[in-house]
């Protein structure tokens, strides 16, 4: 913290006081609020902390998910698109049907960008069930317009 003079004023003290604090808080929250990396052109959702909790709620709410172990939301990279990854465990065998029930919330959701989506399943006996086959969201993917006509169009970028 700044040095406060001993002579100073305790209305000048409070005031350098105050001075710090925003000066702090401005440079805590700055970098959380960035909607975008340096040089992106699509400034997404930033960090999608709102975004992910809100994926993840709804996951949690699908029959038959038991517990989302990981949801995690990497940026695009030279080598990769921005990605989703989700990893849960399933109250029963741990079918297709949950893959896809997956894939199709984080379709309808508002995290941006979305390239890929690679969601891996453990079942009920700790069984890996599916092992994280990806989704690729990309508007020139093959699947992309089958996902479309199933989940309809996707509500953000």
């Amino acid at each position: 913290m700044t040095s406060e003079p001993s002579n100073a004023s305790p209305e000048r003290r409070t005031r350098i006081r105050r001075i710090a604090l925003t000066l702090a808080v401005a440079v805590t929250v700055a970098p959380l609020t960035a909607c975008a990396s340096a040089g992106s052109t699509d400034p997404g959702c930033g960090e999608c902390v709102e975004e992910l909790a809100q994926v993840r709620e709804r996951i949690e709410r699908l029959p038959d998910v038991s517990r989302v172990r990981t949801l995690e939301k990497y940026p695009a990279s030279p080598t990769n698109g921005a990605e989703v990854t989700v990893e849960l465990r399933t109250r029963s065998t741990g079918d297709e049907r949950v893959v896809q029930d997956v894939a199709r919330v984080v379709w309808q959701s508002d995290l941006v960008p979305v390239d890929v989506v690679t969601v891996s399943v453990v079942d009920a006996s700790g069984e890996l069930r599916h092992g994280g086959s990806p989704y690729d969201f990309r508007d020139d993917a093959p699947e992309h317009e089958t996902y479309e006509q199933r989940w309809g169009p996707r509500p953000v970028g």
